[in-house]
């Protein structure tokens, strides 16, 4: 049966056009779909609550600036549902899949188009990539950053094939799509195509071609130029906020610039290294979590593609330029090794084409070998971490415990939702509670975890003062407003999440099963 769907997947399920394409979607909808039923009613991910905020809150651009600005396209398809009177989180438990199966497709068609793989090849390749712990890392809870790479892989498909004027149409919107959908989704695809057209000048391959494609990404990168500049001379206001930042994480943006970091000086809930040798742990063990299984088939099925190499190249220097550079490095390392699943995707799938290709041994590079035996083993061991990562929601409910003591890079793989499942009928009980007892002096101090959870239960009359690591802080910020009340929402119960404890001070005022409200009295 492997050794069938290795050399022949799409006949095996007699896939082939359209009928591929569609079951590529359904696939990565349906794998993406089991841990939201393992999970219902109560979302996964960390940052889902966020979601259902601004669906719930109907706003898709807070201001004018905010459409060059902000990563809203998944807003725009979302928002109007929330209006319908549909859940959020049913919606989203909905979307998340959707998504992932939009990627799924992508991988197909990528496969199909620009690399000119039959459809047995490219249906492997859909394979590996849906039970990849990478990708479904990004599907988790990332579904802006899910969104902008689907596109990301139907734009790049057309980049061959800009020579008509269907094809070039195709690329020009798709790219405008991406840069509304995710920022790096927008800087992957102009990164790879611009990086390509300079790499065509300097090679004097200026020819129709090449014009073509520098004018289908023109209306893309204008409209990231835009954005970029906005972003650092704002124009126009979006009014006020009920969220105070305490300012209690270090950002420690490099010479103020937003998407370049100091990863030696950032201290936030993700971001706090220590020292230069704990953030080379850091990405090196996470390197190795993803790929470290199938890195050798990667190796060996590396090819030379224009598209491929410029991609690989970029997300590298995104994921390990912390480690030339540490103190101005892209933000959020880790993000861009989670995209490195996409290139590498194509390239495993071809080492695993050479190896069954080959009889009895597969040559490697120099001396090192392995046989369809051991590339057997590397895809068995690489889709188990990504099924364990798929059934994660099933210890959050039946032990209320995360894998968060299995590795060390548990931080950015978001097993943990804000809250245990157990807690989430506690946690809206909680912001009922405060919506109805809190007052113009008063406020609430609330974690990160329960920042959107907080927004999501209470009115905008009520303010909230935001922290991520240091409580004390929030509750000092909040009598320095001159607030005469401080709240604070806490577990009553010690369940070893983020290392935060109840200030000094601060009294039981409401219960609701393991949560409770505190208020500070003074004494």
């Amino acid at each position: 049966m492997f050794k069938a769907i290795l050399t022949n997947p799409a006949k095996l399920f007699n896939l082939t056009g359209w009928r591929a394409l569609g079951s590529a979607f359904l696939l990565g909808f349906a794998i993406r779909l089991i841990p939201e039923l393992l999970s219902f009613p109560s979302p996964i991910g960390f940052d889902t609550v966020d979601y259902a905020f601004v669906i719930k809150a109907g706003v898709v651009w807070s201001g004018w600036t905010s459409f060059f600005t902000s990563s809203w396209l998944l807003y725009a398809i979302s928002v109007p549902f929330g209006r319908l009177g549909i859940d959020p989180f049913a919606l989203l438990k909905v979307l998340g899949p959707i998504l992932f199966g939009l990627n799924v497709a992508g991988v197909f068609w990528f496969a199909r188009k620009a690399l000119g793989w039959n459809a047995q090849l490219s249906v492997l390749a859909c394979g590996f990539f849906a039970l990849q712990l990478a990708s479904l890392r990004i599907s988790w809870d990332l579904l802006r950053n899910c969104l902008g790479m689907g596109l990301v892989l139907f734009a790049l498909s057309f980049v061959g094939r800009v020579k008509s004027r269907r094809g070039l149409a195709g690329f020009a919107l798709l790219g405008v799509l991406a840069v509304f959908a995710h920022e790096y989704a927008s800087v992957t695809l102009l990164g790879v195509v611009l990086g390509l057209l300079i790499w065509r000048f300097v090679g004097k391959r200026v020819d129709s071609d090449w014009r073509r494609l520098f004018a289908g990404v023109v209306p893309a990168l204008a409209v990231f130029s835009v954005g970029l500049v906005l972003r650092f001379v704002p124009a126009g206001s979006t009014g006020g906020s009920s969220v105070i930042d305490v300012g209690d994480a270090v950002r420690a943006k490099s010479g103020g610039v937003f998407f370049l970091v100091d990863y030696l000086s950032v201290r936030s809930g993700i971001d706090f290294y220590g020292s230069y040798f704990g953030l080379v742990w850091s990405v090196l063990l996470l390197f190795v979590v993803l790929y470290g299984s199938v890195l050798l088939l990667v190796l060996k099925g590396f090819f030379r593609d224009e598209v491929l190499t410029a991609w690989t190249g970029l997300l590298l220097v995104g994921g390990f330029g912390c480690l030339v550079v540490p103190f101005c490095a892209l933000e959020y390392w880790h993000r861009w090794m989670f995209m490195l699943v996409y290139p590498f995707t194509y390239f495993a799938v071809n080492g695993l084409r050479r190896v069954w290709a080959l009889q009895g041994w597969g040559r490697f590079i120099g001396r090192l070998r392995f046989s369809r035996r051991e590339a057997r083993l590397m895809v068995l061991v690489s889709a188990a971490l990504g099924i364990s990562y798929l059934f994660t929601p099933v210890l959050m409910n039946s032990a209320n415990v995360s894998i968060s003591s299995v590795t060390a890079t548990y931080t950015y793989f978001s097993t943990n939702p804000t809250v245990p499942y157990q807690d989430v009928s506690n946690v809206a009980d909680v912001m009922r509670w405060l919506n109805v007892n809190m007052d113009a002096d008063s406020c609430v101090a609330l974690h990160h975890a329960f920042l959107y959870w907080g927004r999501l239960g209470l009115d905008d009359s009520h303010i909230i003062l935001h922290f991520e690591l240091d409580a004390d802080r929030a509750v000092e910020a909040g009598f320095a407003r001159g607030y005469s009340k401080v709240f604070f929402v806490w577990w009553n119960v010690p369940i070893g999440w983020y290392g935060v404890e109840v200030p000094v001070g601060f009294v039981q005022v409401f219960d609701s099963g393991r949560l409770s409200v505190y208020e500070y009295v003074r004494v």
